[in-house]
């Protein structure tokens, strides 16, 4: 019962200390509160001898998960990107078109190899579309088996990492030769806004404004499993279930009563945090160096391919280095790794656009990956 408890404390306090690790600690630029999140899962998992509390593990992850979508997509205002992306939204779209090509090829690769490729490949298009929130829903809404979800986050984790320790060292300064340099085309006060958006509310002011976002999100998984078993008699559905939930809290983003929710974003991203702990607690490397190399190597094929085909895509449209890499790493990591990327970059102009593509990302991850795997359902079986 003990390591129960300390393992619950865990789950909803070490959130909180990451958090307060942004505000106070100039590497969190460098390791943030997601990769923290991880990384503590992650060594508790591989490297103690802690009894971890798998089921509950599990659970909290799709909790955390259910409740955090909503409430990132609150902030979304999704009538509003065009507005702020420029020349980011045709180099997102571009990223997730490369994706949507190699997850294809991959599954055709990988369908003798790895059980239900289909599944996998609609979970990485999740992943290499918002992030890994969008591929642990998509999981859920395929009813793809647990241990392979549990794999692919342990793969998602090694090859992402790699990528974005190549991003934050060698890759920026490699691309200069061939991509070309970033304009400034947000005008006169792209700056100034993108300072404003890097400053960080305190704690006590997300929790603060947290109650009435939660209860609108908890509505909204309440009304999705009521309407689950309005029309299939269970609330067994999880992949309507999934895409009722993305779709309800997109629409519920244009209300302008929503809009003026302060931290949806951030209370969302606590969540977030929660299922970050919780997911790498499940991740056991010794269970994916004996049976996940298949997993691995599909993972790392997808990957790899998405940011080649997606450079090579870049340079014939003339996309400049800044805004390829904002938009990959809005892509393949979510909104809440751009400003790592744009500290980087030492180019805060970016942020806004690379915001805007993560939330995008999440709003449509879902859809795409759930549609991807039926269609390579239907043309493999």
């Amino acid at each position: 019962m003990i390591y129960l408890i300390i393992q619950i404390l865990l789950l909803l306090f070490f959130p909180v200390a990451t958090l307060a690790y942004q505000r106070r600690s100039t590497w969190s630029n460098w390791l943030s509160p997601i990769v923290l999140c991880y990384l503590v899962g992650i060594l508790i998992r591989n490297l103690t001898p802690f009894p971890i509390h798998d089921e509950l593990a599990q659970q909290v992850t799709e909790i955390s998960i259910t409740i955090a979508i909503p409430l990132l997509l609150f902030s979304s205002r999704l009538n509003e990107v065009v507005q702020h992306t420029g020349t980011a939204l045709k180099s997102f779209l571009l990223c997730i078109g490369a994706g949507l090509i190699s997850c294809f090829i991959g599954t055709l690769i990988f369908q003798d190899l790895v059980g239900e490729a289909w599944k996998v490949g609609g979970m990485l298009v999740g992943i290499y579309t918002g992030g890994t929130p969008n591929m642990n829903a998509i999981g859920m809404a395929l009813s793809a088996n647990q241990e392979y979800i549990i794999l692919l986050t342990a793969a998602d984790i090694v090859t992402g990492g790699l990528y974005l320790i190549l991003l934050t060292s060698i890759v920026p300064v490699s691309l200069k030769k061939v991509l070309p340099a970033f304009q400034h085309e947000e005008g006169k006060d792209s700056e100034r806004i993108a300072q404003e958006v890097a400053v960080l509310p305190t704690i006590s002011e997300i929790f603060k404004s947290s109650p009435i976002p939660i209860l609108a999100s908890v509505a909204i998984l309440a009304i999705s499993l009521g309407l689950s078993f309005l029309f299939f008699g269970s609330m067994q559905s999880v992949g309507f279930i999934m895409l009722c939930l993305t779709a309800l809290s997109i629409l519920v983003s244009f209300s302008p009563r929503v809009r003026s929710w302060k931290y949806t974003y951030e209370i969302g991203e606590y969540f977030l945090l929660i299922f970050c702990v919780a997911l790498g607690l499940q991740a056991d490397f010794s269970d994916l160096i004996a049976n996940g190399g298949q997993i691995l190597a599909f993972t790392a094929l997808a990957m790899s391919s998405t940011i080649v085909l997606h450079l090579i895509l870049a340079r014939l449209f003339k996309i400049d280095r800044d805004t390829f890499l904002i938009s990959s790493t809005a892509a393949l990591y979510g909104p809440a790794f751009v400003g790592q990327i744009a500290s980087v970059l030492k180019n805060r102009t970016v942020v806004i656009a690379g915001l805007a593509m993560g939330l995008l990302g999440y709003a449509i991850g879902n859809f795409l990956g759930v549609a991807f795997a039926k269609l390579m359902e239907w043309w493999l079986i």
